[in-house]
């Protein structure tokens, strides 16, 4: 499967030092399912085509893989904050910390989603305004130009 960027470049593009993961831990799957549901709304199909020929590699390094790697992240966090072993679902238990637990996690999964959505902003912002560099791109189809979500409010343009 031919993806955009690899596991590894997951990790070191979508966690802090300290994070440590695995790239073994990541599917090629979640990446391929992560750039069909965040990346080819904006950049459209035929530049992730493109992309992923080899043509526009600043386009990819600068600005598409931050914003694919942090989709990733968000696709699989919540599924890494847990564990599944023979006997099922294993959650970490610190004793009457669950609560704690619950909440830091929701937090944690907005703050990686309003990440991803200032770099799938970043995104579309660069390539709006370089159109012309990359033909493949229709800005009429660019799900970002089209509507924006902020603090809750969804704004259509």
């Amino acid at each position: 499967m031919q993806t955009l960027i690899t596991p590894a470049q997951v990790v070191a593009l979508a966690f802090a030092d300290g994070e440590y993961i695995s790239p073994e831990a990541l599917l090629e799957a979640d990446i391929a399912a992560a750039s069909h549901s965040y990346i080819e709304p904006v950049a459209g199909r035929a530049l992730c085509d493109a992309l992923a020929a080899g043509r526009y590699p600043e386009l990819l390094a600068d600005y598409v893989a931050p914003a694919l790697a942090m989709a990733v992240r968000t696709l699989l966090q919540r599924a890494l904050n847990v564990r599944t072993g023979q006997m099922g679902l294993v959650v970490p238990d610190i004793s009457g910390s669950q609560t704690a637990v619950q909440s830091a996690a929701a937090e944690l999964q907005r703050s990686l989603t309003e990440r991803r959505r200032l770099l799938l902003g970043r995104l579309s912002d660069y390539l709006a305004a370089n159109e012309e560099q990359f033909p493949e791109y229709d800005a009429s189809h660019d799900a970002m130009r089209k509507c924006r979500i902020y603090g809750g409010f969804v704004q259509i343009r």
